[in-house]
């Protein structure tokens, strides 16, 4: 049973009241003004490492945000955006995103316009967890189908993550932070809650050259709930009792982040260089204890098991002047990761590792990536201009585990892309502006395939304008989907190397306006309506192998539709920032044309709204955020392995807090997350054609949570 009811009548009442109180008018409250947290189009590339803002409405996470809720991972401040969702999965620690109901294979996250190689892919399906944004300048989100300027799988959305770049002035800025958080009502100092560590430095040498170096470790101990940890045991007349309490309902996982950056400026050109490593440790504990004698006496032991990750990420970005007006910009990245499994006997009494039974390298990712753009082509054309541009992949790797067996016998996979892109701008006049645009693509693995989109603006006014964009929605299968092979007795797991990419048709529709309420007071309203149409939409299916076995593999069923309208406010008056939007979203799943499938949309409404009010005098700031997430349908799996059309529970999430400066140099942040104490909600599955209708439950979160952190920051 879900912990947080469907309550849509409160949330009426809150929407509500959330917009009347925007629309008053104080009139004695401090003039000082906070940053605007709204979605902004700019007109023209301020850097070339942004999303295109010329083609697409951008929303922005700016750097007091992230502030404002000591995010320290992109999970932690994606949490409040309207048509995001997060999912955690308890069992191996990932959390990825979902937009518009498409998970994180539609949703392509770069780092300055460069995607992130995860598990499976290349910038999708990314565990957010693993992102640390602590050197991160803002972060924008943009919704919607964008595969022409940034491939295949950018089907929901894009999100980039801006890396800071320099100072304002000559000279150093060390920054160092300290955070201790609980999980749930569960702290202490070393074993349990979490703790974060944060040291960055700067140096502004002169006006061209810039480097920064930092360090980020952020120690989760798990989410215990009611579990016993890695060291208890159940021992009842010298016989262990398995009672399943041993371990954690979230694992635990310690993560350190090193990076390192250097910014230089030669005349109209940039140079900009990241390094980065990542380490993650995940154990996970086994519930089942063996309770063996050794020498005559009790000896309980666990077969546990050890996850390490390592990722090094290189990326380099050059841009400027090719020719008069007209620019270049070119990036190359060469990332590897790769994870290593043990398996492990835990002496549980002696609180050691007894013996390693596996140690292996389990997968293995090494990418290289290139993309150039040259825009501004034909610039003294006031009619007519162009942008064209390459991006090429190659990315290598394995899965070990999918092997069924720990061995140096794996098979290496390769997929290559060459892909070329182009834009157009034609602009008949001053309001109206069109920009059609295609994308090739060559693929090892896939046909040769067309990606299009057509955009278009209309300024009515300076401040009220409409945008449209339609094109492609085109995903490629990943390498887990294609490659993936565990058999053995009891498994019978593999990827379908014959899968095709799925393919359709977006469309977004935007029109924003501006309004100046008073001397001090904007608002800022922005309709949008969206429609995706998936077609052979890729997903879990059960057939039979060549033996006539039960086989667990991919397929395409017939298609997979969103339709929906999103209304979104900013309200800005003196000192307060106030943020409300609703999203009224249907979506429909058809598994296959022959079968009798309810095709009906089902509706689901997500409310968010966002408070935020500075006392200027005590340099402090007071935000909150609270979500609403409405019921959504997909395609789940019920004990048969039969596919059927289910719907997961709604819930609400509030978070909130305090921020101040108690010195020029020393800020604190105080705050609660999850303050209606979400644990988890259920999924159900409606009954099939061979089965009954089910319901499991899904753990989303790890109880209220409080945190304080404390920043130095020293400007020399």
């Amino acid at each position: 049973m879900s912990l947080i009811k469907n309550k849509n009548l409160i949330y009426f009442y809150l929407f509500f009241f959330s917009w009347s109180f925007a629309q008053k008018r104080e009139t004695t409250l401090d003039s000082t003004k906070i940053e605007q947290l709204k979605k902004v189009v700019v007109i023209g590339e301020s850097n070339v490492m942004s999303v295109s803002k010329k083609l697409f409405t951008v929303g922005t996470i700016k750097r007091a945000d992230i502030e404002n809720v000591a995010g320290n991972n992109l999970a932690d401040v994606l949490f409040n955006n309207l048509n995001i969702t997060v999912s955690p999965d308890a069992s191996n620690g990932r959390s990825t995103v979902s937009m518009f109901g498409l998970d994180g294979q539609y949703v392509k996250i770069l780092v300055d316009g460069i995607p992130i190689v995860s598990d499976n892919g290349l910038g999708n399906n990314i565990d957010i967890s693993q992102i640390n944004i602590d050197d991160v300048e803002r972060v924008e989100i943009v919704e919607g189908s964008m595969g022409v300027l940034y491939g295949d799988n950018s089907v929901a959305g894009v999100i980039n993550i801006i890396t800071k770049r320099g100072l304002k002035e000559n000279g150093w800025a060390l920054q160092l932070s300290l955070q201790e958080e609980t999980v749930g009502n569960e702290f202490e100092l070393f074993d349990k809650g979490r703790h974060i560590q944060n040291f960055r430095v700067t140096n502004q040498v002169n006006d061209k050259l810039s480097y920064a170096f930092g360090a980020s470790r952020n120690d989760f101990a798990g989410f215990f709930n009611d579990f016993k940890g890695q060291n208890y045991v159940n021992i009842q007349n010298n016989t262990v009792i398995n009672d399943s309490l041993r371990g954690s309902e979230w694992n635990p996982k310690e993560q350190l982040t090193v990076s390192t950056n250097l910014n230089l400026d030669l005349g109209k050109h940039n140079v900009f260089y990241k390094l980065q490593f990542f380490n993650e440790n995940l154990d996970i504990y086994n519930r089942i204890v063996n309770g063996r004698f050794q020498n005559g006496a009790l000896n309980p032991t666990a077969l546990d098991e050890n996850y390490e990750t390592n990722r090094w990420v290189s990326n380099l970005n050059v841009s400027g002047p090719l020719t008069g007006a007209t620019k270049y910009n070119f990036s190359f990245s060469y990332q590897t990761q790769k994870r290593n499994y043990q398996e492990l006997v835990y002496n549980i009494l002696d609180q050691r590792t007894q013996s390693i039974e596996t140690d292996a390298v389990s997968q293995s990712s090494d990418v290289l990536y290139s993309k150039a753009f040259v825009s501004n082509i034909i610039p003294k054309s006031n009619v007519f201009d162009l942008q064209l541009g390459y991006e090429f992949t190659n990315q290598s790797g394995f899965d070990a585990v999918a092997t069924g067996n720990y061995s140096s016998d794996v098979i290496e996979n390769t997929i290559t892309n060459y892909e070329l892109f182009g834009i157009a701008l034609i602009q008949p006049s001053n309001k109206l502006s069109i920009n059609p645009g295609t994308r090739f693509t060559h693929s090892t693995q896939f046909k040769n395939q067309l990606i299009w989109s057509l955009s278009s603006t209309y300024d009515f006014t300076e401040k009220l304008k409409l945008k449209a964009v339609i094109g492609s929605a085109y995903r490629a299968p990943n390498f887990e989907e294609l490659f993936f092979y565990f058999v053995d007795s009891n498994h019978n797991v593999r990827g379908n190397q014959d899968l095709q990419p799925e393919d359709g048709i977006s469309l977004f529709v935007n029109l924003k306006d501006n309004y100046r309420i008073s001397e001090e007071g904007y608002l800022t309203p922005s309709f949008n309506f969206f429609y995706i149409d998936l077609k052979d939409a890729i997903t879990s299916i059960t057939t039979e192998d060549e033996d006539g076995r039960i086989l667990f593999t991919q397929g395409n069923i017939d298609y997979s539709k969103r339709l929906g309208f999103t209304l979104d406010n900013s309200f800005i008056y003196k000192n307060w920032n106030i943020g409300l939007g609703a999203t009224y979203t249907g979506i429909t799943n058809a598994i296959s044309e022959d079968l009798d499938t309810n095709s009906d949309y089902l509706w689901s409404l997500n409310l968010q709204t966002s408070l935020a009010y500075e006392i200027a005098k005590w340099k402090t700031t007071f935000s909150t955020q609270l979500k609403y997430t409405g019921k959504t349908q997909g395609v789940f799996t019920d004990a048969n392995g039969e596919l059927y059309i289910g719907e997961t529970d709604a819930f609400t999430w509030l978070n909130a807090s305090l921020r101040t400066e108690i010195s020029p140099k020393i800020s604190a942040t105080l705050g609660v997350r999850n303050l209606l104490d979400v644990v988890s909600i259920d999924t159900g599955t409606s009954a099939g054609a061979h089965s009954t209708a089910t319901t499991s439950s899904r753990l989303i979160g790890n109880g209220r949570s409080y945190f304080l952190k404390i920043s130095y920051n020293l400007n020399l």
